[in-house]
């Protein structure tokens, strides 16, 4: 393999990784919305409930499997896409953690330990808007 087929593979290698983080972090399922929330009762059981709109009643939405939370017009995502970007960044720099989470990458850092190079920083979303609309 030259250096061109390890920087590809390299390549190959985070994005596969990152789609992996994206599904299991993004997808519609009671553990990853920020409403939903675990309660313990009384009998030491505990039970997840939404609190999107709770008030005083006692009338809670039970949301524990993913049959609840796939209709649910209140689902919002815990993490953004890019705090899940940032993190994944933060933890290929970490030695320990690379070597443990993701053993095919470090691999690749051991092939050619040059591969520190970083994803280029994705524009915010509100500049992207502004570049295309006021791009002539």
């Amino acid at each position: 393999m030259n250096t061109v087929d390890i920087k590809n593979k390299y390549k190959q290698l985070k994005y596969q990784h990152l789609k992996k983080i994206y599904e299991r972090n993004l997808s519609k399922l009671p553990t990853n919305c920020k409403y939903n929330k675990q309660i313990k009762l009384p009998n030491s059981s505990r039970i997840n409930i939404c609190s999107f709109n709770i008030d005083d009643s006692f009338a809670v939405d039970l949301c524990y499997k993913p049959e609840h939370s796939r209709p649910c017009n209140a689902f919002c995502p815990k993490k953004t896409k890019e705090q899940l970007y940032l993190e994944f960044i933060e933890s290929l720099k970490n030695e320990v953690e690379r070597a443990t989470n993701y053993k095919d990458i470090n691999i690749l850092y051991w092939l050619y330990p040059e591969l520190e190079e970083e994803f280029p920083k994705k524009p915010n979303f509100f500049k992207r808007l502004y570049s295309k609309l006021f791009s002539a």
